[in-house]
């Protein structure tokens, strides 16, 4: 659907692109000189299907289970939780691909409903007023607590997790739903939704070690044997060993660690992953492993790399739905009673399109997913702690997001966030750009407006947790971002550019293409490549787009080549 900007801000865009227009620019980083040296990530693999495929719009082969038919009446006031959760048992009993179809009208739901299989579209007439609206009374916070939030709410308690703010009195623990749950919860059967603790690990099956590889090629060579098989969805990890000054966090850091504050999360667990990748096994010949995602690192030996089982669900759909909850002030920052929508866990290849959130805590909660696609989507009403939130998951992609609430992380990098995208995506009140430590990094903030109404406000911030510091590892991408100043010029600026401070312990962050509807300057970490600051026109919109079309381009021309 599409989404109104403000009108104060259509008023202002008027006034500001009445001026001549300047010829197209093209920047320079996009030349393989420039990024010889300065390393700029390739996001092209990001989304549904690598970007490769639309999004599905027909579900001919799918068993159609239709909610009413289970109960399910809308608009009546009851509580149709039993109906829905009879429909989602009957879809987990479907052989094939199933889908569950929600009537126009308003819906009551007062528990959690889990997807937890593959090939399944759970789909509304709408996300739209006039299409179907889920309706929640009470946050989950409410509710009984979810086997699911166990380890997680251990981890909270051992680590004291409070929020504490004594100039408002307020010293709270901190919720379970700050950033994890929602009604809509997909997930493995009985999986975590995301590690906290290492006692709770599971040791995966270790398909190989010894691996060998460089960054950005496509084969790993697995020195003990691979058992793994074309197809297979397998992750890649990179562990710490070496302590606080170890060369694989040099590595992620470009260089830059020794000059940074790395938080204790970056040593403490040795036998975790520091880092990973989910990648798709295109073909194996004796060691030599063929994946489809240009790795994302070097496999060396100091680093232990290993190929281990990952099982997600997939080809899962949650869309045409408006997510509407109880009014309630926002009030405690990490407190968060649990209005969350959706949550997303151990989930690839699948999507989240045409939703609307409205008073929310949370609209979209990501963890442990790769290539999902999150699109047109809007987030309306009270105060959100996020609106959709990237958090421990790889090549994610959100487009055509639609922020007209206020929300204290915007457009967000959550720990742990590889390679995901925010694209061509508007925010009207008090956004941000975050990124939120916990080894954040090569992710692309694209093709973005944010209006600002406050002088005070900054529009680039790094949250999160001292011992997961700093604010993110190498090159992140912020690309073509516009922010559109609201409010009058201060006469105390003397007429001077506004001055946007970045974040001062986030390295090698390439920044082409920023601007607004006056001068600013930009102050950003150490190594930062900057390109285009205050020029319009620029010839490539979106570096997403430019990076997909390119790579398809140049795959065809290898299919057709004898």
């Amino acid at each position: 659907m599409t989404r109104p900007a403000p009108l104060a801000a259509v008023l202002l865009v008027a006034l500001t692109s009445s001026a001549a227009a300047q010829e197209a620019w093209t920047p320079e980083i996009l030349s393989d000189a420039v990024q010889d040296e300065h390393y700029l990530p390739d996001f092209s693999y990001a989304g549904y299907r690598w970007g490769e495929e639309p999004l599905p719009e027909r579900f001919d082969g799918h068993a159609v289970l239709d909610a009413a038919a289970y109960g399910a009446v809308p608009d009546d006031g009851d509580d149709d939780t039993a109906s829905l959760r009879a429909a989602f048992a009957a879809a987990h009993d479907t052989d094939g691909p199933v889908l569950v179809r929600l009537p126009a009208g308003r819906l009551v739901l007062t528990d959690i409903l889990y997807i937890e299989r593959s090939d399944f579209v759970l789909q509304g007439a709408g996300g739209g007023a006039d299409g179907t609206t889920l309706y929640m009374p009470a946050p989950l916070g409410a509710l009984p607590t979810p086997a699911p939030m166990a380890e997680l709410e251990e981890y909270l308690v051992s680590n004291d997790k409070r929020q504490r703010e004594r100039d408002r009195g307020i010293d709270e623990p901190y919720s379970l739903y700050s950033w994890s749950g929602g009604y809509i919860w997909t997930n493995t059967p009985g999986g975590r939704g995301k590690p906290y603790l290492a006692r709770y690990d599971r040791e995966p099956a270790t398909l190989a070690t010894g691996l060998s590889g460089a960054r950005g090629t496509h084969v790993v060579t697995a020195e003990g044997g691979a058992d793994v098989a074309p197809g297979q969805i397998i992750q890649v990890n990179w562990f710490n060993r070496e302590g606080p000054d170890g060369s694989l966090l040099d590595y992620l850091y470009a260089g830059r660690a020794g000059d940074l504050a790395i938080g204790e999360r970056h040593w403490e667990s040795p036998d975790m992953p520091l880092t990973r990748q989910e990648v798709t096994v295109l073909a194996v010949d004796g060691d030599r492993v063929t994946i489809k995602e240009p790795l994302l690192h070097d496999l060396r030996p100091a680093w232990t790399p290993t190929l281990t089982a990952w099982e997600p669900i997939t080809e899962v759909g949650i869309e045409g739905i408006r997510f509407e909850f109880l009014y309630d002030e926002y009030n405690v920052h990490h407190v968060e009673p649990g209005n969350n929508a959706v949550y997303l866990t151990n989930t690839a290849h699948s999507w989240v399109r045409d939703v609307d959130v409205v008073n929310g805590d949370s609209g979209i909660l990501t963890d442990v997913c790769s290539n999902v696609t999150i699109e047109d989507v809007g987030v309306y009403g009270r105060t959100y702690h996020y609106g959709v939130h990237m958090g421990d998951c790889y090549n994610v992609l959100a487009r055509d997001v639609y922020v007209a609430a206020p929300v204290v992380h915007t457009f967000t990098f959550n720990t742990g966030s590889r390679m995901c995208v925010y694209t061509h995506s508007t925010a009207t009140d008090g956004p941000v750009l975050d990124q939120h430590s916990g080894l954040n990094y090569q992710n692309l903030f694209d093709d973005l407006v944010l209006y600002l109404d406050d002088p005070e406000h900054g529009p680039i911030t790094g949250g999160g947790a001292s011992y997961w510091k700093p604010s993110h590892a190498a090159y992140p991408v912020l690309w073509n971002v516009r922010f559109e100043f609201l409010y009058p010029e201060p006469l105390y600026s003397g007429g001077g550019a506004v001055a946007v401070e970045g974040l001062d312990d986030g390295p090698a962050a390439r920044i082409v293409g920023l601007r607004a509807n006056r001068p600013i300057t930009l102050s950003y970490g150490p190594d930062a490549y900057v390109e285009g600051l205050n020029r319009p026109e620029i010839a490539v919109p979106s570096l997403y787009e430019y990076q997909l079309r390119r790579r398809l381009a140049h795959e065809a021309a290898d299919r057709s080549t004898p």
